[in-house]
């Protein structure tokens, strides 16, 4: 009986590892049937991308019909790529990658971008706020409607700039126009702990922000000045985005956030509201009728996945 019984659980063990052995078999041996190289398409599989796009709602009927794309970003703005087999389809690096793809697409008249972040790394979001614009400049009558979740904040409002209309939901938080650079200094409970820093650099600025060194008041002009420097980008970024003066924009650029409604008042925003009555001022922006609009999003993961077995014979 006990032979028996290892006999059944080294089988089960045995069909358990090769298992996902078979799978990955079969997968290699249906794309090596379609041509394609595996490791290429089920990461554009499961990334979403080749895969196309659903239609979220509209008809988009008439001679006058005009195409949106849809895309949600959501999180911290970091640039970086979480995997190349998984890549969340909210996360900044994908919208940039959705974004770059419809910039060619002359199918979209549009950009719908729904905003829920508290913004993040000066460059990536400058990088967002350049691919929209190379979207509008791709084709004649292009627009970008950014429309608020939560908080739209920082290096999300940054982004934000290229949106010809900006619409807050009635809770949204806006705001926080300024640049940081974090840092804290231990330098006086290393010395209490008997730590001592040991850094051998090339110059006295080499180790700048050293936080195991007393507080350098050379080291704090230095950053204040890059930190100076990517403000006024902002600054004149906010301005020409809202067509406001920099003047007016700096009294506001203090790194505070507004309420909607606040946010109306400055004119930081253009409107209040909701997703569902967004439709009329996209038709109002574009010149046409609501019913000519048709709103597109990226194939969900899932969808994207099917796809990707689909293309199988």
């Amino acid at each position: 009986r006990w032979g028996g019984c290892l006999l059944g659980l080294f089988s089960g063990c045995l069909l358990s590892a090769l298992a996902p052995v078979a799978l990955f078999a079969g997968l290699v041996a249906l794309a090596l049937r379609s041509g394609g190289d595996l490791s290429v398409r089920m990461g554009d599989a499961l990334r979403g991308e080749g895969a196309g796009y659903e239609q979220l709602r509209g008809e988009g009927e008439g001679d006058g019909a005009r195409q949106v794309l849809r895309l949600a970003l959501n999180g911290v703005i970091t640039g970086a790529t979480p995997s190349r087999w998984y890549l969340p389809p909210d996360c900044d690096a994908a919208v940039l990658e959705e974004i770059e793809k419809a910039i060619d697409d002359q199918g979209f008249d549009a950009l719908l971008l729904d905003v829920d972040s508290p913004g993040g790394g000066v460059t990536p979001s400058d990088a967002i706020y350049h691919a929209l614009e190379r979207f509008k400049a791709a084709k004649e009558g292009r627009k970008v409607i950014v429309l608020g979740g939560d908080v739209v904040a920082s290096g999300a409002y940054y982004l934000a700039m290229q949106a010809d209309w900006i619409r807050l939901r009635p809770t949204s938080l806006v705001g926080s126009i300024g640049v940081i650079v974090p840092g804290f200094n231990v330098a006086a409970l290393a010395q209490r702990l008997g730590i001592a820093d040991n850094s051998i650099a090339s110059g006295a600025s080499k180790d700048l922000g050293n936080p195991l060194k007393p507080i350098n008041p050379e080291h704090n002009a230095i950053l204040q000045t890059v930190v100076d420097d990517m403000y006024a980008r902002f600054v004149a970024i906010v301005a020409k985005g809202r067509r406001m003066t920099e003047a007016d924009v700096r009294k506001l650029a203090d790194g505070r956030i507004f309420s909607a409604t606040d946010a109306l008042n400055l004119r930081l925003i253009d409107d209040i509201g909701y997703e569902d009555t967004l439709d009329a001022e996209i038709a109002r922006l574009l010149g046409c009728d609501e019913a000519a609009l048709a709103i597109y999003q990226p194939l969900r993961k899932g969808n994207a996945f099917r796809a990707f077995l689909s293309d199988f014979p």
